[in-house]
C-alpha cells in the first residue's frame, strides 16, 4: 500500500476520483497534467491495491475509487488536520 501512494499525483488521482465518481485514464491524465501512460500506471498501481475499480469501456477503461480510497482520503485529511492543531 505505502508505494502505492509514494508518489503525489496517486493521491491527487484517488481525489479527483472520488469529487467525480469516475473518469477514464485520458481524462485522469489531462486532468493531472501527465501522459496518458503516466496515467495508466499510476491506475495500475492504485488498482493492485484495491483504491480504485478500473472497467473497460470500448478502447477506454473507466476508473472508479472504492470505499477503501475514500478511507484513505479522510485519514489523510484528518492527519493534515490534527498536524494544524
Amino acid at each position: 500500500m505505502t508505494a502505492a501512494l509514494g508518489n503525489h499525483r496517486r493521491i491527487e488521482m484517488i481525489r479527483l476520483l472520488q469529487e467525480r465518481g469516475s473518469l477514464c485514464v485520458e481524462e485522469v491524465a489531462a486532468e493531472c497534467g501527465v501522459q496518458v501512460s503516466t496515467a495508466s500506471e499510476h491506475a495500475r498501481r492504485l488498482h493492485e491495491t484495491g483504491l480504485i475499480k478500473k472497467r473497460a469501456e470500448g478502447r477506454r477503461v473507466r476508473l472508479f475509487p472504492t470505499r477503501r480510497a475514500a478511507s484513505l482520503l479522510s485519514t489523510i485529511d484528518l492527519l493534515w488536520e490534527t498536524e494544524a492543531d
